[in-house]
């Protein structure tokens, strides 16, 4: 942060202008960087090991299946101003998807979730995904981008690969907390 406010001082740009910049940058930091720190507390909670990988399960899972079903099936559009490809079709798709990678990833591993547990968890994180990638879709509209970034190519930058994510980590976390 220090470093976004001694860039601006000496930078000679206007104060308004300087003002955003470092807003933007320390915005973006937060808003990947604070959800992202949660996978440090969801590993050190009990069975976190375990834990933390149903919950990267969970939510790729949800990703491929809305994707693979949306791209199938899919014609009936979900939010088609933030986001012109979702479908109402691949959300659906990729709740079934998180749910039948939760009921069997519990089956096999030592989650310590009841079925009913991991299935209800697994819908919330899903859901949480969907909000985290709409969100950033708002970000991309907002910024006037198409994609998040160059480094991945035909991916949409990295922020498109992490976006899911990002609402349902801290989620994740509290209900892991008070369960």
């Amino acid at each position: 942060m220090a470093a976004f406010f001694l860039r601006g001082m000496l930078s000679g740009r206007a104060f308004r202008d300087f003002l955003v910049d470092a807003s933007l940058k320390t915005f973006g930091l937060a808003y990947i960087a604070v959800p992202l720190s949660y996978m440090i507390l969801v590993k050190d909670t009990e069975l976190g090991g375990a834990r933390l990988l149903f919950f990267f399960i969970v939510i790729w899972s949800s990703d491929t299946f809305a994707y693979i079903t949306g791209k199938a099936f899919g014609r009936h559009k979900f939010a088609p101003v933030l986001s012109p490809g979702k479908t109402i079709e691949g959300v659906f798709g990729g709740l079934a998807g998180s749910l039948v990678a939760a009921a069997v990833f519990n089956r096999f591993m030592n989650t310590g979730f009841a079925l009913p547990e991991a299935l209800a968890m697994a819908f919330l994180l899903a859901w949480a995904g969907i909000a985290g990638d709409l969100a950033e879709s708002l970000i991309k509209r907002a910024a006037g981008a198409k994609d998040s970034g160059t480094i991945m190519p035909g991916h949409g930058g990295m922020l498109d690969r992490i976006d899911s994510l990002l609402f349902p980590l801290p989620i994740y976390y509290y209900i892991l907390r008070l369960v």
